[in-house]
C-alpha cells in the first residue's frame, strides 16, 4: 500500500540494436520469450498474480449535475460566453509570449491586421528554419488557405463584425484531429485518410470563433511516445533549448506555442501528451475531465484514456480555449453527462483552496524539479492556498494498469495496418505494438478493476483536498542525439519517468493541467530548462485548476525562449 519510488531498468536502444530487437519481438518463439522478459521488467508479470475484487470500470465517466435546460453545443456566438472577453482583458501581468489579448488589442487599435500576421507566419513556416536548424513544426499546411482565412478576418474586423476575441488569432491543430482540407496521418508516413471535408468538433468551434487555422502540427508517431521524435517528419525543436526534445506526443503543438508562433494549439492527451510538451516547452496545457470535450473527429487511439486539449501561452488563453471547445456534442454521447463549461471563480484568489501533496510521490523526480515545484507551492500558499499532506495508495498498480490499457487500445486502433504490414511504422512504434500483442484480455480486465479502485480512492482524497499537486514530469527534456533521430529510440525508463505523474489522471478521468513552475540551470546545459507543476482536480472542476494556473503564472517570471518566432513582437 505504500509508495515505492524507483525506475524500470531497461537498455536504451536505437539504430541496429533497436532494429534487431524489434525483429525478434515481432517473431514467434523468440519474440514470446523476449516479450515476457520485457513485461516482467515493466511489472506486468507480477501484476498478473494479483487479485482485485472491484467490478471493472471501462470508462472513467462520472456524471455531473447537468441542468435540464442546457442545450447541445451550438456554433460560437460571443453572447454565449459574455465573460470571455473580461477574462482575457483582466490581465495584470504579461508573459514573454504574445497572447490572445495582444492580438485582440493589436487588431482593435490598428497595430496589425490578421492579413499581416498570417503573412509573417506563412514566411516562417515556409522557411522552416531557426539559425540553420529545421523547425519540423507542421506536417501539413496550406499557405493559400491561411492567407484566405486571414483576409476574411481582416474584413470582418474592419466592418465591426468580429466573431469573438479569437477573431484573426492563429491556432494550430495536432495531426490527430481532423481539419477540413487535410488528411489525418497521426504522425505516420503511410496512413492517408481521405482529405477531410469537415473539421473535428473542437476545430470547428475555434473556426466559428474566428480563429485562423494554420494547419496540422507534427507529433510522435501514433502518439505512442513521449519525446516528440518522428523519423518521418523530423523532430520539432524545443523552443526553450533547441538541443532538447520538445516532449510528446503533441510535440509540434507544444513547439509552436512555446516559440510564440501562435498563442493556442490543440493537442491530444492519453497519458500526458498535452501536459508533457507544455511542461518541456515552458507553456501551459490542459487535459479536461473525460467526457468534458468532444472527441468527434479525433483519431481513435486511446479509447478510454484520451481526449484532446489546448496548449496555451498563458492561463487566460488556456481558459478561453477551454470554454470555447468544451461542452456537449450530439456526436459524442460521453459529453452529455457533464455540466456546461464555465469560468466561474477564475478571477478569484486562492483563499481556502486546499492543495494535497503526497510527498513520496511528489519527490520521486530530479531534485531540481522537486525544488522548483515546492517553491511554486510556497508561492501558492502565500496567495492563500493551504498545502496538506495526503496519501494515495496503489500508484504502482495504476501505472501498470495505464500502460496495459493504452497499449492495448492503441494496438486495437492500428490492427488493420498491422495485419497489412507493420514494417511501415517506425522502429519504436513497431516494438511497442509488437509488445502489445503479448498482453491479454485478462490483463485488460484487471487494469479496469484497478481503474475502478483508484477512482474510488481519489474520491476519498478529494474529500480532504480540492486539488492534488505534483511535478508534471520526473525528468528534464532529454538531449537530442543525432543518430537516433533517423532510427527512433526505445528508452522505457525515460518514458515512464516522463509520464510518472501524468498518466493517473488519464485512467481516472480527472482534469489536470501543467503550468510553468520555474526554470532551472542543468549542469552542461546551454539554457535554463523549464519545470512544470501539475494540478489534478475533481471531475468537472476545470475552473479551479485554471484559477490556480492564473495565480501561479502571475507569481513567476518567465524568460523569453531562445527560439522566438512570434509574428507580434512583445517589448
Amino acid at each position: 500500500m505504500h509508495y515505492h519510488p524507483g525506475s524500470v531498468e531497461a537498455p536504451v536502444l536505437s539504430g541496429g540494436a533497436l532494429r534487431a530487437l524489434t525483429a525478434i519481438i515481432e517473431g514467434p518463439v523468440p519474440g514470446r520469450t523476449l516479450a515476457r522478459s520485457m513485461l516482467r521488467r515493466l511489472g506486468v508479470e507480477d501484476f498478473r498474480t494479483r487479485r482485485f475484487e472491484e467490478t471493472p470500470r471501462f470508462q472513467p465517466l462520472v456524471p455531473g449535475n447537468r441542468p435540464e435546460t442546457d442545450q447541445p453545443a451550438s456554433p460560437w456566438r460571443e453572447e454565449k460566453y459574455p465573460a470571455a472577453l473580461g477574462v482575457v482583458e483582466d490581465s495584470t501581468k504579461g508573459g514573454p509570449l504574445p497572447t490572445v489579448l495582444d492580438y485582440y488589442r493589436a487588431y482593435r487599435e490598428g497595430g496589425a491586421t490578421p492579413r499581416e500576421v498570417a503573412g509573417t507566419i506563412a514566411a516562417t513556416i515556409r522557411e522552416d528554419s531557426f539559425e540553420g536548424a529545421p523547425l519540423h513544426a507542421f506536417i501539413a499546411w496550406d499557405e493559400e488557405d491561411v492567407l484566405r482565412q486571414a483576409e476574411d478576418s481582416s474584413l470582418r474586423i474592419a466592418r465591426g463584425q468580429a466573431r469573438s476575441v479569437l477573431e484573426g488569432v492563429p491556432v494550430a491543430i495536432k495531426d490527430e484531429l481532423d481539419a477540413a482540407g487535410f488528411p489525418t496521418t497521426v504522425g505516420t508516413a503511410f496512413i492517408r485518410d481521405p482529405i477531410k471535408d469537415r473539421d473535428a468538433f473542437v476545430v470547428q468551434r475555434l473556426r466559428d470563433a474566428g480563429a485562423i487555422i494554420l494547419g496540422k502540427t507534427n507529433m510522435h508517431e501514433i502518439g505512442i511516445g513521449v519525446t516528440g521524435l518522428n523519423p518521418f517528419y523530423g523532430t520539432p525543436l524545443n523552443p526553450c533549448d533547441p538541443g532538447r526534445y520538445p516532449g510528446g506526443s503533441s510535440s509540434g503543438s507544444g513547439m509552436v506555442v512555446g516559440a510564440g508562433l501562435c498563442p493556442l494549439a490543440l493537442g491530444a492527451d492519453g497519458g500526458g501528451s498535452v501536459r508533457v510538451p507544455a511542461a518541456f516547452c515552458g507553456v501551459l496545457g490542459l487535459k479536461m475531465t473525460w467526457g468534458r470535450v468532444s472527441t468527434a473527429g479525433e483519431y481513435p487511439l486511446g479509447y478510454t484514456v484520451g481526449n484532446n486539449g489546448p496548449i496555451a501561452a498563458s492561463a487566460r488563453d488556456l481558459a478561453l480555449a477551454y470554454v470555447i471547445t468544451a461542452g456537449a456534442d450530439p456526436n459524442d454521447p460521453s459529453t452529455a453527462s457533464g455540466p456546461p463549461p464555465t469560468l466561474e471563480g477564475f478571477l478569484e484568489d486562492l483563499e481556502g483552496v486546499r492543495i494535497g501533496v503526497y510527498t513520496p510521490w511528489f519527490e520521486d523526480c530530479r531534485r531540481e524539479i522537486a525544488e522548483a515545484g515546492r517553491a511554486m507551492l510556497e508561492r501558492l500558499s502565500a496567495a492563500g492556498a493551504r498545502v496538506l499532506e495526503i496519501e494515495i495508495p496503489g500508484l504502482e498498480e495504476l501505472r501498470i494498469a495505464h500502460m496495459i490499457t493504452i497499449t492495448l487500445e492503441m494496438g486495437a486502433s492500428m490492427d488493420a495496418y498491422l495485419r497489412s504490414g507493420a514494417k511501415a511504422f517506425g522502429l519504436e512504434t513497431r516494438m511497442n505494438l509488437a509488445l502489445a500483442r503479448h498482453l491479454t484480455t485478462s490483463d485488460y480486465i484487471k487494469a479496469q478493476q484497478v481503474r475502478a479502485r483508484m477512482m474510488d480512492r481519489l474520491g476519498e482524497v478529494f474529500r480532504r483536498v480540492d486539488v492534488i499537486a505534483t511535478p508534471t514530469t520526473a525528468n528534464f527534456p532529454p538531449l537530442l542525439r543525432g543518430k537516433r533521430l533517423q532510427s527512433g529510440v526505445s528508452d522505457l525508463r525515460n518514458t515512464l519517468e516522463t509520464i510518472r505523474f501524468t498518466a493517473p489522471a488519464n485512467m481516472t478521468g480527472n482534469p489536470a493541467l501543467s503550468v510553468p513552475a520555474g526554470f532551472v540551470n542543468v549542469p552542461g546545459g546551454k539554457y535554463p530548462v523549464p519545470v512544470g507543476l501539475q494540478c489534478i482536480g475533481r471531475h468537472w472542476e476545470e475552473p479551479l485548476l485554471l484559477r490556480i494556473a492564473r495565480v501561479a503564472e502571475e507569481s513567476l517570471e518567465r524568460p523569453r525562449p531562445p527560439v522566438y518566432l512570434a509574428p507580434l513582437r512583445k517589448s
